[in-house]
């Protein structure tokens, strides 16, 4: 049963690192990406809003790396209850990390792109074209969001809490 406890932790927790790194690479990605864009930004409004997106990048790399793990697993000559324990609070910890996840990884982008997307209903306004074909990109990018928001706020914690339930119910079946 130890065996069993100390496997199913070490796989979660390999899972969330991998998770970690993985989100690490594409924050890395954002933010060469939207500092390329900034660069090419028609004005000031959407210079600051790429530069917002970008600095979203990096802020992804710190947050995963700093706060996207729990408490390290307990030594391998530690008990069945130990493991178990420290299994649920890795459960606790990706819960509240997905629970909050409209705040450290989607509103920060999202203030940065509405900033971009009015900088550059500006720039087009200033020419004399029409802005309001930028509206379709709100939509969408909105959209995106909102999907992510419900796959990780909903979906995702759904699916970490039936995993803790189902430990739980197996650790107060051999106790």
């Amino acid at each position: 049963m130890l065996a069993i406890a100390m496997d199913r932790a070490n796989r979660f927790d390999r899972m969330i690192r991998q998770r970690n790194w993985r989100e690490s690479a594409a924050g890395v990605l954002v933010a060469a990406i939207f500092g390329f864009i900034a660069w090419k930004s028609p004005n000031t409004l959407a210079l600051a809003g790429n530069l917002v997106v970008a600095a979203s990048g990096l802020w992804y790399v710190f947050y995963m790396l700093r706060y996207g793990h729990g408490a390290p697993l307990p030594a391998p000559d530690r008990s069945l209850g130990d493991f178990q324990q420290a299994l649920l609070g890795q459960y606790d910890h990706q819960i509240r990390l997905l629970l909050n996840v409209k705040y450290w990884y989607l509103l920060p982008p999202y203030v940065g792109l509405l900033l971009a997307s009015a900088g550059i209903m500006m720039a087009e306004a200033a020419k004399g074209q029409p802005g309001w074909p930028q509206l379709i990109a709100v939509a969408v990018y909105t959209a995106v969001f909102a999907v992510v928001w419900w796959l990780n706020g909903t979906y995702g914690v759904r699916k970490l809490r039936t995993a803790r339930e189902r430990l739980l119910k197996e650790m107060n079946q051999g106790a």
